[in-house]
Parts: C-alpha cells; structure tokens; sequence
C-alpha cells in the first residue's frame, strides 16, 4: 500500500512525456500507453530540430553572401 501511494504520489507530481519518453522514467517505462508513440514522437522532434537548423544555416549562409 504504501508503495502505491509513493507512486500515485510521484504520479501526480509528473508532467508526462509529450513526446520526450525517457526510458529511465519508471512513469513512461511503465504506465505511458502511448509508449511507442512518444519514442517516435521524440525522434521526430529531434530530426525536425536538426531539419530546421539546417534550413536556418543556409538562409543566414544565402543572405549574407
């Protein structure tokens, strides 16, 4: 008992993943029902981050040259 309410505690203390499944999180390892979702949520977001950065370094590189 005591041990599910350190859970429930820790619960409704978390944010939850929004597309940042951490593997370590016991909360996402063990109660997101979207698990595959996030971890591909979050490896879209990654190539998205590196797609934009890209696209900015070569409009600053066609501005100003």
């Amino acid at each position: 008992m005591k041990n599910n309410n350190l859970l429930n505690k820790r619960f409704d203390e978390h944010m939850g993943c929004f597309g940042s499944f951490d593997i370590e999180d016991t909360i996402c390892k063990s109660l997101c029902a979207l698990r595959i979702s996030c971890c591909i949520e979050r490896d879209h977001a990654e190539r998205m981050e590196i797609l934009e950065d890209l696209v900015e370094s070569e409009d600053f590189l066609t501005r100003y040259h």
